[in-house]
Formats: structure tokens, sequence, C-alpha cells
């Protein structure tokens, strides 16, 4: 995590705490149940019990959208930080905050 949280905790993009289950998989691997706990139009972190390689590329699928592309940036234990390879649209983020209410946090 060291060298490139500072990348994740920029703050470039809104961030929003959420509690969402969701997987992640690697290119040709099995899924992994994992769940994100916090959001932004650039990444997410998450909570997962497997070990995932920092820079290795995944594949994040939350519940009515299809899987979005992402990379480990950095672990550290059980928790990941991850970018998306191509960044939410403004309307999706709001979308998937909204769609989740319960499980928003923080507003």
């Amino acid at each position: 995590m060291a060298g490139d949280e500072h990348l994740f905790n920029s703050r470039l993009f809104r961030r929003d705490e959420v509690r969402i289950a969701g997987e992640v998989r690697e290119r040709g691997g099995a899924k992994q149940k994992i769940s994100v706990i916090d959001l932004s139009q650039a990444g997410f972190r998450m909570h997962c019990v497997f070990l995932i390689p920092k820079d290795r590329t995944i594949f994040l699928t939350m519940p009515g959208l299809e899987a979005m592309e992402a990379r480990i940036a950095w672990h550290q234990d059980d928790y990941y930080g991850c970018a998306f390879a191509r960044k939410l649209y403004p309307a999706v983020f709001e979308h998937i905050i909204k769609t989740n209410p319960a499980l928003a946090l923080h507003r």
C-alpha cells in the first residue's frame, strides 16, 4: 500500500462510503465474493479475504451492473484499493449510490 495509496487518496473525485456485496474475478479466474466499502468515479476500496497481487487486473460485478475492469493499486491485509480502467460516468456513480440508499453510510 505504501507507494500507491496517495494515488487512491488524491480525492480527484468524491468518494462515498458504501457496503455493497459484489464479486471480483481475475482474467480466466473464478469469482470471489467481496464487499465494496467505498466508491468514487475513479475506483473503489474493497474487503476481500483472497490474496490478489498488486497491479493485477480484475473485473468487479455489483448487483444490476455489468462487470467493470479495474487494477489493484494497493492492498493492506484484507483491504484493497482499486482503480477503474475507465472512470465511471457521473450518472452511473450517482445511480449506484442512489439505488443503494440503505447501504450508504455518509452523504
